[in-house]
């Protein structure tokens, strides 16, 4: 069974009002997804449905300033702009009364919402009872000239295919595969990686060559020390006869 939420609550407590009565003590938050934006919604927990967000429908298939009736077995929602400017429940034993008079409101509504005009009303039916809606729709949403402006916008199952979950067991499997694939990658870099990754660019070459060519230069300059000494010392020696140091210069 296929169920069209609303989700463009401004509070838990707001959808819980609307959603959650007398039969239903607790409830769970549903999310719908569009371009991976996620909306949410609280919705009884209780019933064997498939949900899809009725604004994220609107936006789908209706431009701007345009309106949006759904109609369920217990529930009457009417949109404009892709937003909830009324909603109200049914009594499923008296269709007749609870729509005739969601409708005069939503009329009434509508009518403040357009400035007063109205074109075109699309309208979504979900429920059993369809055909008879149908036509309390049709009598009872005319304009001004009495022309019918209550068009369907299509079949509930042919509508809501493309409003599909982010996740699916597929995205599921492939999220799944690339923390395998991340997870795999990580442990081996940090066991294996490093080392190789070091070993083929980041090899540092060995200092032995400028060791021993530093080695080379101190004993050269300690020969070139000793000798200069050597050489110092002879002279010297030559010189220490001479009594008058100064015809040397």
């Amino acid at each position: 069974m296929v169920r069209l939420a609303i989700t463009d609550f401004t509070s838990k407590e707001e959808s819980e009002y609307f959603y959650v009565n007398e039969e239903y003590e607790t409830s769970q938050n549903m999310f719908t997804y569009s371009g991976f934006k996620k909306y949410s919604a609280y919705l009884p927990k209780e019933g064997d449905y498939k949900f899809y967000s009725l604004n994220l429908l609107s936006k789908k298939y209706l431009d701007k300033d345009k309106f949006l009736i759904h109609i369920a077995d217990e529930e009457f929602v009417i949109l404009f702009n892709h937003k909830t400017i009324y909603s109200a429940k049914i009594n499923p034993n008296f269709i007749t009364d609870d729509m005739v008079k969601s409708i005069l409101i939503s009329k009434h509504i509508t009518m403040l919402s357009s400035g007063g005009e109205l074109t075109k009303f699309y309208y979504v039916i979900n429920s059993k009872y369809r055909a008879a809606l149908e036509i309390i729709l049709k009598q009872n949403i005319k304009n001004e000239q009495k022309q019918v402006i209550a068009q369907s916008l299509g079949d509930i199952e042919d509508l809501i295919k493309p409003l599909k979950d982010l996740d699916t067991p597929k995205s599921h499997s492939t999220k799944l595969f690339i923390l395998i694939f991340l997870f795999s990658g990580s442990f081996w870099l940090s066991a294996f990686g490093f080392d190789m990754i070091k070993e083929k660019y980041l090899k540092i070459e060995s200092l032995d060559p400028l060791k021993q060519e530093l080695n080379f230069e101190d004993k050269f300059k300690n020969r070139q020390m000793k000798t200069l000494n050597d050489t110092q010392a002879e002279y010297n020696k030559l010189t220490d006869c001479i009594t008058y140091k100064e015809a040397i210069r």
